[in-house]
């Protein structure tokens, strides 16, 4: 029973934890942009981002935290929320 008790407990751990650090999607006027995406659709859906640094893009709508949006051969493959004190510069190595 303890045992099960503490399985749970890490499967929301791990479950909370995972869902305040990755987004799946941005919302954009209205519009639902994820992954898959390229450079071109996402700034006709979005607009500039608030900063762009190689591959890493910040959008900051207002209201909500900023997220990142990273490049991988022209497509999005990763949007995830950033907090003030994380490196945008860096979910996949890539230095301004």
């Amino acid at each position: 029973m303890r045992h099960k008790y503490l399985s749970m407990m890490l499967f929301t751990l791990v479950s909370v934890t995972s869902s305040a650090v990755y987004a799946e999607s941005l919302e954009c006027n209205g519009n639902i942009v994820s992954r898959g995406i390229t450079e071109e659709q996402l700034l006709d859906t979005c607009g500039e981002p608030t900063s762009r640094n190689g591959v890493n893009w910040i959008y900051h709508m207002s209201g909500s935290i900023p997220i990142l949006v990273t490049f991988g051969d022209g497509v999005v493959i990763l949007i995830r929320d950033v907090e003030p004190e994380d490196n945008p510069a860096s979910p996949l190595g890539d230095h301004p």
